[in-house]
């Protein structure tokens, strides 16, 4: 029974890995989409789009590394 904890353990911290990254890329994406629309003398709705869609992405994926915490402590 172990074996199969053990196991879980892994799977999830690396998923939590996995999870972490994403977080960081979609918050770094759309930080540095921010800062080219506020460059830009002219509002581009194609970069508005974009950094919604990150935002979004943000936040879908900080519920998941909730949700995985979650798990994690429960399992323990």
């Amino acid at each position: 029974m172990d074996f199969f904890k053990n196991k879980i353990k892994k799977y999830q911290a690396q998923k939590l890995d996995e999870i972490l990254f994403k977080i960081q890329f979609h918050q770094s994406t759309k930080k540095e989409l921010e800062e080219k629309l506020n460059k830009l003398e002219s509002s581009d709705e194609k970069l508005s789009k974009d950094i919604s869609y990150h935002g979004k992405m943000v936040d879908i994926w900080i519920a998941n590394e909730k949700k995985l915490r979650k798990q994690m402590n429960d399992s323990e």
